[in-house]
């Protein structure tokens, strides 16, 4: 299984950006956490072929999550 550090970042009109520390090729976006790791675990599918993957979010204590 591998795992995946995902970066969430403020995106304009109240989108969340997401991308992978350890994949350059890995990012997405989504209105909310859960949309992002599911769009994550697409991405990574659908670049990779890899469906066992682990994510853990990467938060910055100063972005406000509605």
């Amino acid at each position: 299984m591998r795992a995946y550090h995902i970066v969430i970042e403020q995106a304009e009109g109240g989108w969340l950006a997401a991308h992978a520390l350890e994949d350059d090729s890995v990012h997405t976006q989504g209105r909310t956490l859960n949309e992002i790791t599911a769009n994550v675990r697409e991405v990574v599918e659908l670049l990779h072929g890899e469906q066992d993957v682990q994510i853990e979010l990467v938060i910055p204590h100063d972005l406000a999550i509605a």
